[in-house]
């Protein structure tokens, strides 16, 4: 063990949650993430087959709900800053606005009988309300809890590691669970749409509540100083480790969301069988829970930035021979894919543990601590890169040429997705790393960091 990590060992804070409170958070992951994914996955096929929207109102309303997203995910990382009970600034959220979120999530796949128009304003209103408003009044409390029920960087990464693999695991089971449901009680029925959401509304309500009376908020600001939004916008702007985090942040998703929207015209055209994306689905979900996990265990040991490095590494190389050897051999494919994703796995559950890092630096850095603005430019990041990606691989689609009503692609078009799949994959993550060169934020640095804000606060408490 190096000097460094010796005397990270030795000065960083001591542990504060129990094991109850991390399952609590764990528990309440799988509500949050099987009900965001029952609206997220299902609400624009219901819009399209179901209540037969045009497809121009679709598109505006999915680009005035992320414009929206902007406001909102900065407001409620205001709001929850600011809030103050007795049950701490962010468990009351969890408790009031999660059931709210679902309650809406399931009234959003309803069919009244009251034309296009009416349909429209009503889907459009619930649209707003449950994506932009009620979604985010819990997921940003939700997601800064970590950095609330401890300080310890160990043990706020084992938090988001479990937590993290738990959402792994509750989405990728969802994602092969939900079309089965659905087809049996009858693709092209609201009631089918309505009723599966309405189960998973339920067991949403009931984890959300789990979690809230299981976790419990250790890390407590300072009530004699007021809240400044001066202070909290510079709190983000200044705070240059979350600025390097975020830029590898963006980099990182950017990649996950590109190969997950490549993964259909790849199978469909370069392997000439769709129904290959099953299996490949399967491998990416095992092995992002098995990246999460292996991303605690050596975080302990080697440092999150070195961590990123090292995935870095592993996922660029492991494209680059995919790109050499090309997609005529599937097995050999299968065995990248479980190495990328294992690797994309580890990456996002290392941004997301560095991120909540930086709240303690930006608490050193102004003297105000700022969980929640912090959590809410990660959301406002993650719902950006998926639109602008989205954008991204449209564009790039129409670069190759492609012929959708041809059922044989041009070997150039094929050629062209293989590109992107690869060596296009491989030169993003390789810019996420970029910004870790500059990121100085060290286990060892954030513990005399840890040091400092106690000495601050053993100052004011003598005078």
């Amino acid at each position: 063990m190096s000097n460094d990590m010796k005397s990270t060992v030795k000065t960083e804070e001591p542990k504060m949650c129990t094991k109850k409170e991390q399952i609590g958070h764990a528990l309440g992951v799988l509500g949050h993430d099987s009900a965001y994914t029952m609206w997220g996955t299902w609400m624009m096929p219901f819009m399209t087959d179901i209540l037969m929207l045009p497809a121009a109102f679709i598109g505006v309303l999915g680009t005035a709900g992320r414009f929206f997203d902007a406001f909102t995910d900065i407001s409620m990382g205001v709001i929850a800053d600011r809030t103050r009970s007795k049950w701490g600034r962010f468990r009351p959220w969890v408790l009031r606005a999660g059931p709210l979120f679902c309650l809406l999530m399931a009234l959003s796949f309803i069919k009244l009988p009251i034309g296009v128009t009416g349909l429209c304003v009503v889907a459009g209103v619930l649209y707003i309300l449950t994506g932009s408003i009620a979604f985010t009044a819990v997921d940003i409390p939700f997601w800064s809890l970590p950095a609330a029920m401890t300080s310890n960087t160990a043990e706020r990464s084992s938090i988001i590691g479990s937590t993290t693999t738990a959402s792994n695991l509750v989405t990728g089971l969802l994602g092969v669970v939900m079309p089965i449901i659905l087809a049996q009680f009858g693709t092209y029925e609201w009631t089918s749409y309505f009723y599966m959401a309405l189960v998973f509304a339920i067991f949403a309500s009931v984890m959300y509540f789990l979690c809230f009376r299981m976790v419990k908020e250790h890390v407590v600001p300072d009530d004699t100083e007021k809240f400044s939004l001066v202070l909290a916008l510079r709190n983000i702007f200044t705070n240059q480790p979350l600025l390097c985090v975020q830029i590898s942040n963006i980099f990182c998703l950017g990649g996950m969301v590109l190969r997950g929207y490549l993964l259909y015209y790849y199978c469909q055209y370069n392997l000439g069988n769709v129904a290959l994306m099953a299996p490949l689905s399967a491998i990416g979900t095992v092995g992002m829970v098995v990246g999460a996990i292996l991303f605690t265990l050596l975080a302990k040991y080697i440092g999150k930035k070195n961590c990123m490095f090292g995935i870095a590494i592993i996922y660029a190389a492991t494209n680059i021979v995919l790109y050499f050897i090309g997609w005529g051999n599937y097995a050999l494919l299968c065995v990248c894919a479980a190495i990328t994703t294992t690797t994309s796995g580890a990456a996002i559950v290392c941004v997301n543990a560095m991120m909540a890092d930086t709240i303690e630096y930006g608490e050193w850095k102004t003297g105000q601590r700022n969980e929640a603005m912090i959590t809410s430019t990660r959301c406002f990041v993650t719902k950006c890169v998926a639109a602008l990606a989205a954008l991204a691989v449209v564009a790039a689609i129409g670069m190759t040429g492609m012929n959708p009503e041809a059922a044989v692609q041009a070997p150039a078009v094929l050629n062209g997705f293989h590109l992107l799949y690869t060596l296009v994959n491989a030169c993003v993550m390789i810019l996420a790393v970029i910004p870790m060169f500059f990121y100085k934020l060290t286990e060892k640095r954030h513990a005399e960091i840890m040091e400092e804000l106690a000495a601050r606060k053993a100052s004011k408490g003598n005078n």
